[in-house]
């Protein structure tokens, strides 16, 4: 027995000997097994007849297989508790394209792109600054002073680049080829300003860019086929941009009057990730666009009394736009985009004017294809005529949920929605209806909780009254934020908006000054408002988009005329600022893009995140 303990001992001590050598992640359990077999069969041992030696080889060669494997269970195998070991998992072959098939222009997964939510610092102060404050009444130029402090604060001021230089207010002391005089004070000369607005040439009156709004070009949301008629060659645009273009603005202060030729257009542009205008990769040309919309529509013969009284000249109907997805509970996805002016609605296709797409042939009789009055990036198509929606509304909202479709028609006092289906034309049938009355309005049945700050209109009054009107309008709509209440512990979904307020028009001198406020409510009927800023101002331009824009009124004479209120500058505060658009970016859903104008003469985007507009509706 004595010899055959002899044997186990000298197998175990060979096998151990070869395993702790540094080679041993590289041995097999056969190639062990030979290894260990070899060494012992090599060394010296006493003689002993073959017919003894079987047994006591049999019995430790089936005690070292066992040893081999409890040995090789404890060395490869990853211990449970190590999280750091990953499973190596089989990679895919690559996908290799069908040559025959058409290939289409890359467009990158805003969910693939979605960035880690980080705290953001300006909120943090804004809270400090609102809720922690000894003097409570906080001033309306308090979020843009805490925005341009932030690092990562980031604004941007367009110029369409179809408009030509004749209708822009860029130095010419030297006109050629008909070209108009501009002074080299344009941007800044009132009496410049006042006349060039009435030239007799019509091509030599200035026009400015104002009140933008964004529809991200997101596949979640909008059908395939919206995003082909849109698709580029490599570079992929994220957004349609869409501004009021006017031979009217308020650049040196409002109360000056209209121009004798009052026109409004409508501005289109393809902008990437970073709110660039996209460029044709053909051609090299910009992909915007300027529309006479009010003068197509006159032209055919279409009046919003049903070509009852047509006018002598285009009426200006259609002003301040924007572009929605039409969803309703049959579909994920839009099929359909509407343009809503005013009060106005239209199903539209918008494509590259380099589209091969074609636009179906029923009821082409009521179809409107645009010309373009500048650029030809673009091409627009109403599919039908403008439906009246609200007579005389204005600042009516398009929101969604669950694959409904609501307008906002009021913010506040009380909260007014419309059920409107837009994927069905008319939206409203206009037949025997001298209003709205036929329509399913919703009205919030909860009291409105109080504003979550005080500014200085709300305690110093004029004759007894408030500077302000005494209902909120509408400005844009909506977001989704992430709500927990003070009193509980769950957290859940809520839509946040904009809306405004203006000054009353006496006195005078504080007439047409605009102020903001947010405000959140339940995503479903009957879309309770469940809390509300004080009211604030956003922001001029920063030096660094006035230097880097391309539109020059952003250095001009719009960012001298301030929100004045009571003998009180709000230096941070332009005397107009009128919020238009908000959206998430495009691949980061905790940070809007707000749009505004300012003093109805630049258009203005800024990013935000969703952390600092919250901030302003409660302290936590």
């Amino acid at each position: 027995m004595a010899l055959e303990l002899i044997s186990f001992s000298r197998h175990f001590t060979t096998y151990l000997d070869i395993l702790t050598t540094k080679q041993r992640r590289s041995i097999t359990p056969g190639v062990l097994y030979l290894k260990v077999a070899m060494r012992v069969s090599s060394s010296k041992r006493p003689q002993r007849r073959a017919g003894s030696a079987l047994p006591i080889i049999f019995v430790s060669l089936l005690a070292l297989n066992f040893v081999i494997f409890v040995v090789n269970v404890w060395v490869f195998l990853p211990k449970p508790a190590d999280k750091s070991i990953s499973v190596p998992i089989r990679q895919k072959k690559p996908h290799r394209p069908d040559p025959s098939a058409q290939k289409k222009p890359h467009r990158p997964d805003p969910s693939a792109q979605k960035k880690p939510h980080r705290p953001d610092p300006s909120a943090a102060v804004l809270r400090d600054a609102i809720y922690n404050s000894r003097d409570k009444v906080i001033p309306y130029d308090l979020v843009p002073k805490i925005l341009h402090q932030s690092d990562s604060f980031h604004g941007v001021v367009h110029q369409l680049p179809s408009i030509p230089a004749r209708r822009r207010m860029i130095p010419n002391t030297t006109p050629q080829n008909g070209d108009p005089y501009v002074p080299l004070d344009a941007v800044n000369n009132l009496d410049y300003f006042l006349g060039s607005r009435e030239k007799a040439i019509e091509e030599h009156q200035p026009l400015y860019l104002y009140n933008p709004m964004l529809l991200p070009l997101d596949d979640q949301v909008l059908s395939s086929t919206i995003l082909d008629d849109l698709s580029i060659d490599q570079n992929h645009a994220a957004y349609i941009g869409v501004y009021r273009v006017s031979n009217f603005a308020n650049c040196h202060g409002p109360g000056l009057g209209l121009p004798k030729t009052y026109s409004n257009f409508l501005g289109l542009a393809l902008l990437d990730q970073e709110l660039n205008v996209v460029k044709d990769p053909v051609s090299g040309q910009y992909i915007d666009a300027v529309i006479d919309i009010n003068r197509h529509l006159w032209e055919a013969r279409w009046s919003p009394k049903r070509r009852l009284k047509m006018h002598i000249r285009p009426k200006q109907f259609m002003q301040d736009c924007q572009i929605i997805p039409a969803r309703s509970g049959e579909r994920e996805k839009s099929t359909q985009l509407v343009l809503i002016c005013n009060e106005h609605g239209t199903p539209i296709q918008l494509k590259l004017s380099s589209s091969t797409s074609t636009t179906p042939d029923e009821n082409e009789d009521n179809y409107i294809s645009f010309t373009n009055k500048y650029g030809n990036g673009l091409q627009l198509i109403a599919q039908q005529q403008p439906n009246l929606i609200v007579y005389a509304g204005k600042n009516l909202h398009y929101f969604s949920n669950k694959n409904q479709s609501f307008l906002e028609i009021w913010p506040g006092g009380p909260h007014e929605v419309a059920v409107l289906n837009f994927t069905k034309y008319p939206y409203v049938d206009r037949e025997g209806m001298a209003g709205f009355e036929q329509i399913e309005q919703i009205k919030a049945l909860k009291t409105e909780p109080n504003a979550t700050f005080i500014t200085k209109t709300d305690v110093k009054l004029y004759r007894n009254r408030t500077m302000l009107i005494d209902r909120d309008s509408g400005s844009t709509c909506c977001v989704k934020i992430k709500w927990k209440a003070h009193d509980s512990d769950k957290e859940r979904e809520l839509l946040l908006g904009f809306s405004h307020r203006k000054t009353m028009q006496n006195p005078k001198f504080y007439a047409y000054s605009y102020v903001s406020r947010v405000y959140a409510f339940e995503p479903n009927a009957p879309f309770d408002i469940v809390a509300r800023s004080g009211f604030f101002c956003l922001g001029f331009a920063t030096d660094n988009e006035k230097n880097v824009s391309q539109n020059e009124q952003v250095r001009g004479a719009a960012d001298k005329h301030k929100l004045k209120l009571w003998k009180e500058v709000f230096k941070e505060c332009p005397r107009i600022h009128f919020v238009t658009g908000i959206t998430e970016k495009y691949g980061d859903e905790e940070t809007v893009i707000i749009s505004y104008g300012v003093n109805d003469c630049y258009p203005r985007m800024i990013e935000v995140s969703k952390e600092f507009l919250v901030s302003l509706l409660k302290p936590l």
